[in-house]
Parts: structure tokens; C-alpha cells; sequence
């Protein structure tokens, strides 16, 4: 298993306090593709995609809305020429997971890229976020935050 550094916000109230941490990244090939041993299958190998081209994602009709919170701003603004009143958080696909296994692998990403993703807004309107209205997308984006992309618990004090 990999394991690939993340920048998590240690502060409520000022963006640029984060904090370096170490994940764990999962290995996505199975064991028959990392090993030098015979494959278990007879059947056709899988194509391989090219590393430079991102594998394509469904765009699925989910049919709830339990994968999304939308989170009303309590200062709006403006950006890119439309009036912005509230974010709609999503949680992220299996495919936007392994994308960010994949950065991880070279060379890394920050929370805030993960939570950009989520958010439907560059990283950078989301550091622009008054403190309040930051919070309450970094508290709903750190609540869905799938597993693979959580840090790395700190080990006990001893």
C-alpha cells in the first residue's frame, strides 16, 4: 500500500493554517496485475487506459438526494458574472476517488483540491469563503470525505 501527503485545515478561523499529513492509498491493480505469479484468469486481459487519459466517469441519475447537502451562505457573492447564495456539497464517485489516488501517486493534493471537487468550485472560491460560510462547506465536505482520502490517525502518545 502507497501512501501519498494531504493538507488538512488545523483552523477554523484562518485558511492558511494546514497541516501536512500522511494517508494511506489504497493499491488499484488486483494482486494478479502486481505480481509476477501467472494470472488466476484464462479470460482477455483488461485494456489499459492511457495514463495521461482519465478514465470516463457515468453521469448517474441518482435517484435521492442523501449524496448531497446544499449549504446556504450566509454572505453571498458573486463569481464569474452569477450571484452565488449557496453550495451544493456532493459526495465525491469511485471514479473521482481513484483520480485522486492517481495525483496522489504523483505527487499529491490538497484537502482543499478534494473539497473543490465536492463543491463544484476552484479550491481558490473556497479559501475566498468568509470564515463562517467556509466552515460550513469544509465541516460538510470533511463529513463526506470517503475513506481512502481521510488522513492517517495519529498514533498514540506514549
Amino acid at each position: 500500500m502507497a501512501t501519498a501527503f494531504i493538507e488538512t485545515p488545523n483552523s477554523s478561523s484562518d485558511p492558511s493554517d494546514m497541516v501536512t499529513e500522511e494517508i494511506f492509498v489504497p493499491d488499484i491493480l488486483p494482486p494478479s496485475e502486481t505480481s509476477d505469479a501467472a494470472p488466476a484468469s484464462t479470460s482477455a486481459p483488461s485494456p489499459k487506459l492511457n495514463s495521461q487519459e482519465p478514465a470516463p466517469i457515468a453521469e448517474l441519475d441518482f435517484l435521492s438526494n442523501e449524496h448531497r447537502k446544499v449549504i446556504p451562505l450566509r454572505y453571498p457573492f458573486r463569481y464569474q458574472g452569477a450571484e452565488v447564495r449557496e453550495i451544493a456539497v456532493r459526495r465525491l464517485r469511485i471514479g473521482d476517488v481513484d483520480r485522486f489516488i492517481q495525483r496522489a501517486r504523483q505527487g499529491g493534493f490538497s484537502t482543499f483540491d478534494v473539497y473543490a471537487e465536492m463543491a463544484g468550485y476552484p479550491a481558490a472560491v473556497l479559501r475566498g469563503l468568509v470564515d463562517e460560510d467556509g466552515d460550513a462547506i469544509v465541516d460538510a465536505c470533511f463529513d463526506f470525505l470517503p475513506q481512502a482520502l481521510r488522513p492517517a490517525p495519529a498514533p498514540p502518545a506514549s
